[in-house]
């Protein structure tokens, strides 16, 4: 399970951020997660619950917003989306992925707290 690292690494990024600001209770943490970290939304906001309890985060709303796994294909050069274990080969040419251009991101995107 390593939302929990996720969870615990983005808790140490939070508290850098209510040190700094001074927050006394957060209400919102928005994260991106590309579809390729592997990511379980269900996991990940259990996680939340049980690394922010008795802090200014408790009861406060992770937001996960998912990124899509798009490819730059070899051959045509179209953008296309594309599944991890699936069949990675442009679904316009049939050419395969010159580069990834997103779906491997993960990180914090924003916090509301007062």
């Amino acid at each position: 399970m390593h939302e929990m690292a996720i969870v615990d690494n983005l808790m140490g990024a939070v508290r850098e951020q209510i040190e700094l600001h001074n927050l006394k209770r957060v209400h919102r943490v928005r994260i991106i997660a590309g579809e390729l970290t592997g990511v379980v939304p269900e996991v990940l906001e259990f996680c939340w619950q049980i690394c922010t309890e008795n802090t200014p985060c408790q009861e406060s709303e992770l937001i996960l917003i998912s990124q899509p796994a798009l490819a730059l294909c070899s051959q045509c050069g179209k953008e296309y989306h594309f599944k991890q274990g699936f069949d990675y080969s442009c679904p316009l040419c049939g050419g395969g992925i010159k580069e990834v251009l997103s779906g491997k991101e993960l990180y914090l995107d924003f916090i509301d707290g007062e």
